[in-house]
């Protein structure tokens, strides 16, 4: 499994689990992530896109 992903950090589209709560966000296209909005922490892990070791296109960010 890939670092925690900080809030503010550029991802690609995918699903990001947040590390406290579990809260999935999903994103759409490439943007910034924000604060978790079910319990405001900063860290997600990666499900699928950017770095997840899912990731079909590794290396295309």
């Amino acid at each position: 499994m890939a670092d925690p992903v900080p809030a503010g950090s550029d991802v690609s589209a995918g699903t990001y689990p947040c590390t406290q709560c579990g809260y999935r966000l999903q994103v759409g296209s490439t943007k910034h992530l924000p604060p978790c909005p079910s319990c405001g922490s900063g860290h997600y892990e990666t499900l699928s896109g950017g770095d997840s070791e899912d990731d079909p296109y590794p290396g295309r960010h």
